[in-house]
């Protein structure tokens, strides 16, 4: 009886199997199985392909192929190879794909395990954006000549999946479906203008990529929130305007706000945010990734003129900045704008200026990273970035170094002024190791210009020079350019508070000309 029934399950597992391969592979599995049963009842049924989801995965543009953990045919290769001839667009990274198809965009992983008869290969595909699932498929090798077979049983895959191209209805169906349109509330940029605000934080905002442009406004009565986050424009296909994308409550203090955040993927996460400088909210929210920081920017209304006029000299602290970003992130001194309201910055060659405010800051080391309220102008004020922040590891005493800068300016003008000299020492005053001592001749005003190497990597933050009269009534002698500046290394670290990618690398090559333009002179007041 038990033998009757080990037959019976054979010719089932049999019959299933059999039309995914050709005869030579069924010949192989048959004797495969059999050899199983030979010994001991073996589990049989994880061979058995599970089926894909409708057509969902002609919801696919992009495909990105991972590596197997255990690959030794080269399936993997082969995937990619066959989903190009299928007609996906394959890339290497997600990072390839435009934002704006990150939802036409899935990633296949796969693995390969052996067993008795062979072995067997599953992939699964889920969406970039969420890793829902797409797609599932599985197919099984006879233990000869797998390595002869590859292109065939990935084929199988591909024939199961039913890739049949990329279609933008099948697309827009599957994202209402994962991505459910959120409450709405209707209304526009001008209907906010008109409003009268009843907290500070109401207003027009952006985040730090410009992916979405939003309006913070009361929230409706018995909603729970004390204001809503509506989406006013959005660079993503599942966000759509007047979707509500955070629920913001008040606390006691009336800075610092609880927030019901809706990510990307539209799923909530709670956060606290603080509000800074009366034009940032800043917040971070724990994801699977890793922390991922929220931060808001006001667009209107504006905290004060961008063609900010200038106060009285006396009232004014001035100081030098360098741009990390064309988008208008900015390094300086913190000192030159601790005990500024308002702050403005200018490029050579401006008649005006632009506001800015203060993003991150490092009191401690006296950095400070700032972002002007209007970048437009950015692009045709330093149309490459000859510079580049590095570390301060390599550098050697002796070494040659420039900075550029604003010193003077009541007396020396508001062009920008470039100094050389050399790395005096490896340590600052009283050898305090988070500083290099140089000659390069440094005035107040001078405060915030970067440090360069001859090849125009940013080694330092200029923020000190040693002061003459004092040191002539202690000494009785004149200190020649005694000088300071901040090794690059802290401000790197602070740097990476901002969102990924915030920073540029060097698109020039390093001219003293091509640097000037991307320097700034920064008033507090």
């Amino acid at each position: 009886m038990l033998e009757r029934r080990k037959t019976l399950l054979l010719i089932c597992v049999r019959l299933k199997l059999e039309p995914l391969m050709n005869k030579q592979d069924g010949l192989r599995l048959s004797r495969g199985v059999m050899a199983v049963f030979v010994g001991v009842l073996f589990p049989i049924f994880p061979l058995l392909a599970k089926p894909a989801p409708s057509n969902e995965i002609n919801a696919c543009k992009y495909l990105l192929v991972t590596d197997f953990t255990s690959d030794p045919y080269g399936i993997a290769k082969e995937l990619r190879a066959q989903g190009r001839a299928k007609g996906f667009v394959v890339v290497s990274a997600v990072s390839e794909v435009p934002q704006a198809d990150l939802l036409e965009t899935c990633v296949m992983s796969g693995s390969w395990a052996r067993d008795l008869g062979g072995g067997q290969l599953s992939v699964r595909v889920v969406d970039a954006p969420g890793g829902a699932l797409v797609a599932e498929a599985a197919a099984h090798a006879g233990s000869i000549g797998v390595a002869r077979t590859v292109r065939a049983l990935v084929g199988k895959i591909y024939s199961q999946l039913g890739y049949a191209g990329y279609s933008e209805d099948v697309n827009r169906q599957r994202i209402l479906r994962e991505y459910p349109t959120r409450p709405k509330l209707a209304i526009t940029e001008d209907e906010i203008k008109k409003r009268e605000a009843r907290n500070p934080i109401e207003g027009i905002w952006t985040d730090t990529e410009d992916r979405y442009r939003l309006g913070i406004v009361p929230a409706s009565a018995g909603s729970g929130a004390d204001y809503v986050a509506v989406v006013l424009q959005s660079n993503s296909p599942v966000w759509q305007p007047s979707e509500i994308k955070a629920e913001i409550r008040s606390t006691a203090s009336p800075d610092i706000f609880t927030c019901t955040y809706f990510m990307g993927d539209k799923k909530p996460a709670g956060t606290t945010l603080t509000f800074e400088h009366n034009s940032v909210l800043h917040g971070s929210v724990a994801t699977l990734k890793g922390p991922f920081d929220l931060l808001l920017m006001r667009v209107w209304p504006k905290i004060s003129n961008e063609s900010a006029s200038t106060p009285s000299e006396n009232a004014v602290a001035s100081g030098s900045g360098f741009l990390l970003s064309r988008g208008g992130l900015l390094a300086t001194n913190w000192h030159v704008v601790a005990n500024g309201k308002h702050i403005s910055v200018a490029f050579p060659g401006w008649s005006g200026a632009v506001s800015a405010e203060v993003l991150v800051k490092d009191v401690v080391n006296d950095l400070a990273v700032l972002r002007v309220t209007d970048a437009t102008k950015m692009a045709a004020t330093c149309p490459n970035l000859p510079f580049q922040l590095a570390s301060s590891n390599a550098v050697t005493l002796g070494e040659r170094v420039s900075t550029i800068g604003y010193p003077l300016t009541p007396m020396l003008g508001s062009n920008p002024k470039f100094s050389e000299g050399v790395v005096s020492s490896k340590s600052g005053w009283q050898d305090d190791p988070r500083s290099f001592q140089i000659s390069a001749q440094v005035q107040p005003g001078s405060s915030g210009s970067p440090l360069l190497d001859s090849d125009g990597n940013i080694i330092g933050v200029v923020v000190a020079t040693l002061d003459a009269a004092k040191v002539y009534q202690a000494a009785s002698a004149i200190p020649q350019n005694v000088n300071f500046a901040i090794k690059a290394d802290y401000l790197l670290s602070l740097a990476a508070m901002l969102p990924g990618g915030s920073i540029e690398s060097r698109t020039t090559a390093y001219s003293p000309e091509k640097a000037a333009q991307c320097v700034a002179i920064i008033r507090a007041w």
